[in-house]
């Protein structure tokens, strides 16, 4: 062989090595199982136009996850949040796909008023754990006297035992 089809050949097999790592890489690592998403201090945020109207100390998610990374809320708390604010409306079902987790079917309530939406925000991570921020996110407001224009913030770490 001469030394440019030995170069080529080591590129070549180099370069298919780096494709199979990056692909394994990129894909998601879940597991078939429960999942638990703890968000972080100051965790979740709930704004009406600009102004914050609620900070919530603690808030969870769980349920269960597959292998390709879909996932079904069926448990969820908010604490500390100064008013009472209730999860409801389960299962929320979600996906981590390409960089990007979505929950759909979000449901709260808090002073008389239901607030619901889809959340979409980027993750870092490729297997658990994984960060996900939803940042100003839409939710849509119903019952006598509810604000609009609101937003949901909030970091969740999703973790598999």
């Amino acid at each position: 062989m001469s030394r440019v089809t030995k170069l080529a050949a080591i590129t070549a097999t180099s370069a298919a090595a780096v494709a199979l790592t990056a692909t394994a890489a990129s894909a998601d690592s879940w597991t078939n199982g429960p999942f638990t998403a703890k968000a972080n201090s100051n965790s979740l945020v709930v704004k009406v136009g600009g102004t914050t109207v609620a900070t919530c100390s603690g808030s969870t998610l769980s349920g269960s996850m597959t292998n390709t990374g879909a996932f079904s809320v069926t448990g969820a708390n908010a604490t500390g949040c100064g008013v009472t604010v209730t999860p409801t409306g389960f299962p929320w079902s979600g996906s981590f796909t390409s960089g990007t987790t979505k929950i759909n079917g979000f449901k709260m309530t808090a002073l008389g008023c239901t607030y619901t939406g889809n959340l979409s925000g980027p993750y870092t991570g490729t297997a658990p754990p994984a960060t996900v921020t939803f940042t100003n996110q839409p939710v849509t407001g119903s019952g006598l006297l509810c604000a609009s224009n609101v937003t949901v913030s909030v970091t969740y770490v999703f973790t598999q035992p």
